[in-house]
């Protein structure tokens, strides 16, 4: 059934329906976080990435954050100044929970702050499948993301995950509806929130650039120049600020040294030791990439293995079925997925589920951008599912190529699970009916004069 003669049979009943499942599944993903926020206990919530934020967060509390985004850093700040410069997105949303003394109410504001979010997720999930797909596959995606054990217990866990997934959600939700009237206004809010989400996560930075071209190649007649570059102003909007406060403050607009320290990290293991002994750590992106080339030279066959098969399985948690540890950021003293019958269900289901999906999200991922897509989905559909294939495909390659970690993966499972339903969805589909040609003005202007002559001619005789 396509998405139009969904909205036309019965289309007040159908809505009741989906509306009042869609208020189920909320509420199964609503217990599910209230209880995991009640029974889990985390050791220790604060360390690693999460201290450096909430330092910087405490900063940007006591201080102000226009004072900290107009001005270096006051000299004695706990906060870790290369962070300071790499990500101020989730530093922000801390700033509005932290206190100087880090309690755990503090602790506590912040995570139900997040959990809400996550709940929050769920429905904006659900807008956007259903703006490409049938309410059916809408409801579906929804499910996965509310009983996720890895969506639920990333919200416990003082790391930027759940911020970056509710503006990825929000960009998506809005690119998806690129097509229609108002395109270039669109276009441009879509690209305003997609430099929150680099705010949120730098990985992100570089989207836009992939994002304009499928922009391009999607838009016809003068929205082909329009809509680019509405969401070139749109993104600058947001992200230029940002980059115009590196510029000051370290002399470059874009902070290289996160990207080259990533680079580093995410070599193969056999050669890591050796690129730190030999080169040492690196802040130039054009050495650290120097290394990633010479280790393909070493071993082309090994470097292939490393980062086509071994880094991708690491983060997308692919191979042997996942446990429930593997969703955890830092240790946990208690959880409900060890002993709670509804969270055990709900893990065994998606350990059953998540490996045929995530195959399948990797086909559907590659489908869209096929012809098959272009027979069988609107305009607007295409531009929706590339812009969710998009995603997935640079977030993967950069942290492959990068920093390999389960955690960077979970904010993009909603996206993954869209993908997992694409197939399924271009099998059902009906096949477009191609529009009529167009005849040419000219072609049209000499078929007019043949009739008039043809009038001409018995009125003669």
């Amino acid at each position: 059934m396509s998405p139009v003669k969904s909205k036309r049979q019965d289309g007040q009943t159908v809505s009741l329906v989906v509306l009042f499942m869609l208020a189920v599944i909320i509420a199964v993903g609503v217990f599910l976080r209230g209880q995991a926020f009640l029974a889990t206990e985390v050791v220790e919530p604060l360390q690693a990435g999460s201290a450096d934020a909430y330092a910087l967060a405490q900063t940007l509390s006591s201080q102000g954050a226009y004072k900290v985004l107009t001005a270096p850093i006051e000299a004695g700040s706990d906060a870790d100044s290369a962070q300071t410069f790499g990500s101020l997105g989730y530093p922000l949303f801390l700033s509005l929970f932290a206190t100087p003394e880090a309690g755990a109410s503090s602790i506590n504001a912040a995570v139900i702050a997040q959990l809400v979010l996550g709940a929050l997720a769920i429905l904006l999930v659900f807008m956007l499948t259903s703006r490409l797909m049938d309410p059916q596959w809408a409801l579906t995606v929804a499910f996965l993301t509310a009983v996720s054990p890895s969506l639920v217990n990333i919200s416990l866990y003082l790391v930027s995950a759940t911020l970056l997934m509710i503006a990825m959600l929000l960009y998506l939700v809005t690119a998806a509806k690129i097509s229609d009237r108002w395109a270039i206004i669109r276009s441009f809010i879509a690209a305003a929130l997609l430099g929150i989400v680099a705010w949120v996560d730098p990985t992100y930075e570089f989207l836009i650039l992939p994002w304009l071209v499928v922009l391009f190649m999607s838009s016809k007649g003068v929205s082909k120049l329009f809509t680019p570059v509405a969401a070139i102003l749109g993104f600058t909007l947001v992200f230029g600020p940002f980059m115009a406060r590196n510029q000051e403050a370290i002399e470059i607009p874009i902070a290289t040294a996160p990207i080259a320290a990533s680079i580093q990290q995410g070599l193969p293991p056999a050669q890591t030791s050796d690129a730190a002994v030999q080169a040492g750590e690196t802040t130039s992106p054009a050495a650290a990439i120097g290394q990633l080339g010479g280790s393909f030279i070493d071993d082309p066959r090994g470097f292939l293995k490393w980062y086509f098969v071994e880094k991708p399985k690491v983060l997308w948690s692919l191979g042997e079925p996942a446990g429930v540890e593997q969703t955890f950021v830092y240790p946990v003293a208690a959880t409900p997925y060890t002993e709670n019958p509804i969270f055990l269900t709900s893990e065994e289901f998606m350990q059953l589920l998540y490996g045929p999906v995530a195959l399948i999200g990797v086909l559907g991922a590659i489908l869209v951008w096929l012809p098959i897509a272009g027979r069988r989905l609107t305009p607007k559909q295409r531009i929706g599912l590339r812009s969710v294939s998009l995603v997935l495909i640079y977030a993967t390659l950069a942290k492959v190529f990068g920093t390999a970690a389960p955690q960077y993966a979970t904010p993009l499972m909603p996206l993954l699970f869209v993908m997992a339903l694409t197939p399924l969805y271009l099998i059902t589909a009906p096949r477009l009916e191609a529009a009529p040609k167009k005849e040419s003005k000219s072609k049209a202007k000499a078929n007019e004069a043949k009739e008039e002559a043809g009038e001409a001619q018995p009125e003669a005789a």
